[in-house]
């Protein structure tokens, strides 16, 4: 994927996980919580986005993380072809640059290897929009807003 001069694409993990709580104090003052529950579940090793199938990705810039979201098996199904796009992020100096849509093109390429489907939770009606333009589908499941089916034949609700 290519991003723009100064961007990178990173994974994040045990060495860089830092990065992500430079988000929190911006997010939280957004009224976000969930980069919140990102470092702490993290912390805790309730999810690391470590296990076959997960990733959690972050944009960088030579100002520092400027986005992260996540890629893991959606814990509300017992399908194991459904994936979940987690705790999508951007810093709110740097939306609508399409920076969400590359981080949500780098779960989705990742999902394909791993998943038939994904599943995620917004009730954020900017959000709901941004994923709709992306082919996901809304739909009423518990704890469940959207999903989108790589392969037609399948359903991930």
């Amino acid at each position: 994927m290519i991003l723009p001069t100064g961007f990178n694409l990173i994974h994040i993990s045990d060495v860089n996980i830092h990065l992500v709580q430079d988000l929190v104090p911006v997010s939280k003052r957004a009224g976000y919580k969930f980069v919140q529950r990102t470092v702490d579940d993290w912390a805790t090793g309730a999810n690391k986005f470590d296990k076959p199938g997960e990733r959690l990705f972050g944009i960088v810039s030579k100002d520092g993380l400027i986005g992260v979201g996540g890629l893991s098996h959606d814990p509300y199904t017992d399908d194991s072809q459904v994936g979940r796009v987690r705790h999508l992020y951007i810093h709110e100096a740097h939306r609508r640059k399409g920076y969400a849509t590359m981080l949500m093109k780098a779960i989705m390429e990742e999902a394909r290897l791993h998943y038939r489907g994904l599943r995620l939770f917004t009730d954020n009606p900017d959000a709901s929009l941004f994923y709709e333009v992306l082919g996901f589908k809304q739909t009423t499941d518990y704890k469940v807003s959207h999903t989108i089916n790589f392969d037609d034949n399948y359903q991930t609700d």
